[in-house]
């Protein structure tokens, strides 16, 4: 009997879904020590409209 063959990504897979975790782990990291520099992003909060 032959040994089974195992099912592997290829390693093109596992490094981008390494990096998209990784910048979600700086993402959180930079908003604990640095918050000042995410308070002024625009939010998408509701604005009036100015009359002209």
């Amino acid at each position: 009997m032959e040994p089974q063959k195992k099912n592997k990504p290829s390693s093109l897979v596992i490094i981008l879904f390494a990096l998209i975790v990784l910048m979600i782990i700086i993402y959180f990291i930079l908003v604990m020590f640095f918050p000042t520099v995410f308070e002024h992003m625009n939010t998408g909060d509701i604005q009036p409209v100015p009359d002209k």
